[in-house]
């Protein structure tokens, strides 16, 4: 959390700066979104498999003729499972009361900073965007009491990419789709073994200002 705190002031300063500026721009952007995110995290020793749930949050940027600049703040969750040879690979790592658990199932709330640059390919329709995300474990579930620790194993954030599109409808109502892919490891253990998290997201916004 140590490091999502500064992120997160550094996107308001962000979303401060763009509104200064909104004399040299076409327009602001304010909205509210909701979807789904679909999240894998890989691994030697993970299952890898992918896992759904809700996604929610709102969004503020500056529009030029052409591009446009977003911060966001969402809410997910996530959840991991290891794989079959978790306990040989982590095993000082491992409670005690696990021996008779085959997986590990981590459940987790989590905040995620995407900051974007979107281009306008047809106009008032279709965007694409790209840009870097910070997220951070707010908290994590051990569902099956499977670690000592959970922050001995998992970092407390991580850094993506983010491609996508985003559609816009009437109504001010918008849909996209984005690809999230990991960059940083999340792994926290000394075992060298790399863990890194993929989304796939979907989500319907509604914007106050565009």
């Amino acid at each position: 959390m140590k490091i999502l705190k500064p992120t997160i002031a550094a996107a308001m300063l962000l979303c401060t700066s763009l509104f200064t500026h909104k004399t040299q721009a076409q327009g602001l952007i304010l909205g509210i979104k909701v979807g789904a995110t679909f999240d894998k995290t890989q691994g030697q020793n993970l299952d890898g498999k992918f896992s759904g749930y809700f996604l929610g949050g709102a969004y503020a940027g500056i529009r030029f003729t052409a591009i446009k600049v977003q911060a966001e703040l969402l809410f997910s969750q996530s959840k991991v499972t290891t794989g079959d040879n978790f306990k040989n690979a982590f095993g000082n790592y491992v409670s005690g009361t696990a021996s008779s658990i085959k997986d590990g199932t981590f459940k987790m709330n989590e905040l995620s900073i995407p900051v974007l640059v979107g281009f306008n390919l047809l106009p008032k329709l279709l965007w694409i965007q790209a840009g870097p995300q910070y997220t951070g474990v707010v908290s994590i579930n051990d569902v099956n009491g499977f670690v000592k620790e959970t922050k001995d194993v998992f970092k407390s954030g991580y850094l993506s990419g983010v491609v996508g599109a985003e559609l816009q409808l009437p109504f001010s109502l918008n849909v996209g789709a984005r690809y999230i892919f990991g960059i940083s490891d999340r792994n926290n253990t000394n075992v060298n073994e790399s863990w890194r998290t993929s989304h796939f997201q979907l989500h319907v916004g509604y914007s106050f200002m565009k």
